[in-house]
């Protein structure tokens, strides 16, 4: 692969850990960090000492951090507001708790997990095949190339022995390979964070504490942090400091603006996709295991009526 193919190559795969809106985030951070930066180097005079100074960095990293927390609380108020409201979210979520009702009804929870355990076993398989064909098809000298090709032809074999830890497969202390892991814990898993139940007697005071600590108070501080800085005396009042403002006011609202629209889609989105997903797979078992149980059924009744 040429230098060109492999840079176009490491920026798509950057593109693809992150959608539009973070992105957008990550470029107005930079920019209102870079332009804030420039400001207060405008209003020191154009003195290059205040960046020696570690209390001028500590007040920009509080900044930045009190910015990152308005976004992160934020996006999970949101998040949790469109799990509450969303109909679609509701309905696949029924639908997968009657799909596991039906799985326990039938007495079919052992051999579910059973397939998916099936199901790992061959997509573990498959990425260690697929990593020693890699190594084979790169290898140069000889005696390497038998040795994956040796490798390759008992791979069947060797990865009954090989360790696992959660989607990886560890073939050394230092190399490992990742595969898809299918979870059933992860289909069923409820969207929403469910911390009482009606069975439940407790308060739960605890919980709610935790909840107010992170997602309001966490909210109220970095706020005031935010706008804290916001606050000049009228005598020192100048178009650097004007313009200084004004970044930071944005940076904020871009902050509230991204954090709010990524929580609702990555519900909208990433979460209700996985989650139909989920459904289909538990669904295709279902009516495969009705498709034996009827060709079971149909092989019984016409051996009675043979005999």
């Amino acid at each position: 692969m040429s230098e060109k193919n492999k840079a176009f190559a490491a920026m798509h795969d950057f593109k693809g850990k992150f959608n539009h809106r973070q992105l957008i985030m990550v470029f107005v951070l930079s920019f209102t960090i870079l332009a804030e930066i420039f400001v207060d180097f405008v209003s020191a005079g154009f003195d290059p000492s205040i960046f020696t100074e570690a209390s001028y960095w500590i007040q920009l990293v509080i900044k930045i951090l009190s910015v990152v927390l308005i976004t992160l609380t934020v996006r999970d108020f949101f998040r949790e507001k469109e799990l509450s409201n969303n109909l679609k979210i509701k309905d696949t979520q029924s639908e997968l708790d009657k799909a596991h009702s039906d799985l326990m009804r039938h007495d079919l929870t052992t051999r579910f997990a059973d397939y998916v355990g099936s199901l790992n076993s061959k997509s573990k398989l498959a990425a260690y095949r697929a990593y020693l064909q890699y190594k084979l098809s790169k290898a140069k000298k000889e005696k390497k190339s038998k040795r994956w090709q040796t490798l390759l032809d008992k791979c069947e074999q060797d990865i009954l022995f090989l360790p696992t830890k959660g989607d990886k497969v560890y073939l050394s202390f230092w190399r490992r390979i990742k595969f898809n892991q299918v979870k059933v814990s992860t289909i069923f898993s409820r969207t929403g964070r469910k911390y009482t139940s009606d069975e439940d007697l407790e308060t739960g005071e605890s919980a709610h504490v935790g909840r107010l600590l992170t997602q309001k108070v966490t909210l109220l501080i970095a706020f005031s942090v935010t706008f804290s800085s916001l606050i000049f005396s009228p005598c020192t009042f100048t178009l650097a400091i004007f313009i200084s403002v004004f970044f930071r006011l944005a940076r904020t609202a871009f902050s509230i603006w991204m954090g709010a629209g990524d929580g609702i889609e990555f519900v909208r989105g990433t979460l209700l996709n996985k989650m139909r997903l989920r459904l289909d797979f538990v669904q295709k078992f279902l009516e495969s295991e009705k498709a034996a149980k009827k060709v079971v059924a149909e092989a019984i009744k016409e051996a009675e009526a043979a005999a």
